[in-house]
């Protein structure tokens, strides 16, 4: 047998076809050749999340066309925020054993069907990302939506208070993957539906890269709960992630700095919002200082949990630390500075 180098190799070799997704910040395509680069240590991976690369590969042989398997992986990261080589040889070798040498019984599912099972580098996504994940298998292999597509175009076509309640999260998944196909329907139903319903379609548009139009209607829906005498935050925090990878990147910053500046108080799944979601944002340093200001408001654990985590992403490491060397620092994000600086000291970084 030839040597087998990295995940693409190991398809290769059983001569299966692959697409890979990355589910990490949030769910999205993952190019062969962006990943064959990554996984054969060549650049690091390209979207790291925890210090892990948080890959999805849907993957089929001539015998297997029409029943794809799907793995959920998680590979840690170095330093540098490359796939960690031995890890990644590890998985592998699980892998070439579980086969041995009878490939045909491998390319035909039955053993691989089992490989993951209780193994380590495997994980089980939360149900709203699992049908996510699944929702944009289906539509980037052009292949059918789930039995509950038709009746969520329904209710959101004439939407009701208590309709919502017999809705499944994976027809809004599947709606929310083809927002393209349902752009008019979308821009008129976010507006009016109930905040369940609102809230778990806006947290599976954020997988999206909804165009400006679509962004509008959320951005409208935030600020009108903005306005609220008691706020919804939970309606907040979805309508920043339902918007945190739009092609509308202007208006997504100017309603982050609104959002910031009028919350009552912080809150804590508003923060992971901007934090996990809108990253990318927080390289504009009046935004990032503005997002730091609010998490040293949280306590110094979670400032330094949730920095170390923005500090990994090397392209946005220059700009935090011009943030945290802003001459208009308040006195609470200075003591949490300190906070972690100690905190490095005590590690010995």
């Amino acid at each position: 047998m030839n040597k087998v180098e990295g995940i693409t190799g190991f398809f290769k070799y059983l001569g299966a076809e692959a697409r890979y997704f990355d589910l990490g910040r949030r769910i999205q395509n993952l190019p062969a050749s962006q990943f064959t680069k990554a996984d054969l240590l060549q650049t690091p991976y390209p979207h790291p999340y925890l210090r892990h690369a948080w890959l999805g590969v849907v993957f089929w042989s001539k015998q297997n066309q029409e029943s794809p398997m799907v793995w959920s992986l998680k590979l840690p990261l170095d330093e540098q925020g490359f796939i960690a080589p031995a890890e990644r040889d590890r998985f592998l070798q699980q892998l070439l054993l579980s086969i041995g040498s009878n490939i045909q019984r491998a390319q035909s599912g039955h053993e691989l069907a089992a490989v993951l099972d209780n193994n380590p580098y495997a994980f089980t996504l939360p149900e709203d990302r699992q049908a996510a994940f699944h929702a944009k298998v289906s539509a980037t292999l052009k292949r059918p939506p789930s039995r509950f597509y038709q009746p969520t175009l329904d209710y959101l076509a004439k939407p009701s208070d208590e309709g919502w309640q017999s809705l499944g999260i994976q027809g809004l998944a599947d709606i929310a993957a083809r927002w393209q196909e349902h752009q008019p329907l979308l821009q008129t139903a976010l507006k009016t539906v109930p905040a369940p319903a609102f809230i778990g379609l806006a947290q599976l548009l954020e997988h999206e890269a909804i165009d400006v139009r679509l962004t509008q209607v959320l951005i409208d829906r935030l600020e009108a709960e903005l306005g609220q005498s008691q706020p919804a935050t939970n309606v907040i925090a979805a309508a920043i992630r339902g918007i945190s990878h739009s092609q509308a990147t202007g208006l997504r910053r100017q309603a982050l700095v609104k959002a910031m500046a009028m919350m009552p108080e912080v809150d804590v799944e508003v923060v992971a919002a901007i934090a996990s979601r809108c990253s990318d944002d927080l390289a504009d340093v009046e935004l990032g200082l503005q997002f730091l200001e609010m998490l040293a408001k949280l306590g110094h654990d979670n400032f330094i949990q949730v920095l170390a985590d923005l500090m990994a992403l090397p392209e946005l490491r220059p700009h935090l630390m011009q943030a945290l060397r802003h001459p208009n620092r308040s006195e609470t994000l200075v003591e949490a500075i300190g906070a972690l600086f100690k905190r490095l000291e005590e590690a010995g970084v």
